[in-house]
């Protein structure tokens, strides 16, 4: 089992979503999950290889679905519902696979293939990882404003998890990323990182 990280957009009171979907639209945040998620680290650049991205299958749901899967990472969906169909426009589409629990997602990463492995919702699979030992980072937008939720990011453990210095979520991420508080409409956000201690 190699190491994975969490990477989520949730309010000062954890809130990560609305009526199954995300409750904002930040342009920034959105870039920079894509960044986050495809980026190789500089070590395996020339290497025939692509990140992971592990979700529930709400969470696939709510990609539009002109956005999925999403390019040029290996999507795996956890249902439990075997015969769930993903609804794939390309039937013979190898980059996207269907698994019943976070274990079997976990069995399906071959670290030769898969560079880097992060769980992108929704809820259920983030209290499920958040607690397992390989769990080395959290990389959280932190959305300062009020906003209503129903669904929400469980509490981070600060025995187990410490807040990263910006440097170090450049480092993570292996990019330049705008420090302080960020501000798109009425929303101010910040882009941060937990590193398990």
């Amino acid at each position: 089992m190699t190491q994975f990280a969490l990477v989520v957009a949730a309010t000062e009171e954890l809130g990560i979503g609305v009526l199954q979907n995300l409750p904002w639209r930040i342009p920034k945040d959105m870039a920079f999950f894509k960044q986050v998620t495809t980026v190789i680290p500089e070590e395996l650049e020339n290497q025939p290889v692509q990140n992971a991205v592990i979700m529930g299958r709400v969470t696939w749901e709510s990609i539009p679905t002109k956005f999925r899967p999403l390019d040029n990472r290996f999507n795996i969906v956890v249902s439990r519902n075997p015969s769930y169909d993903l609804k794939l426009a390309d039937a013979t589409d190898k980059n996207t696979i269907l698994v019943d629990s976070l274990e079997k997602a976990f069995e399906a990463i071959d670290s030769k293939r898969h560079a880097r492995t992060f769980i992108i919702g929704g809820a259920q699979m983030y209290r499920l990882a958040i607690q397992h030992a390989d769990c080395s980072h959290i990389v959280l937008t932190r959305v300062k404003s009020k906003i209503d939720c129903d669904t929400f990011f469980p509490t981070i453990d600060e025995q187990h998890y410490r807040l990263g210095s910006h440097q170090e979520l450049e480092g993570y991420v292996q990019r330049q990323v705008p420090e302080g508080i960020q501000k798109f409409k009425e929303l101010e956000y910040e882009f941060t990182l937990y590193v398990r201690k």
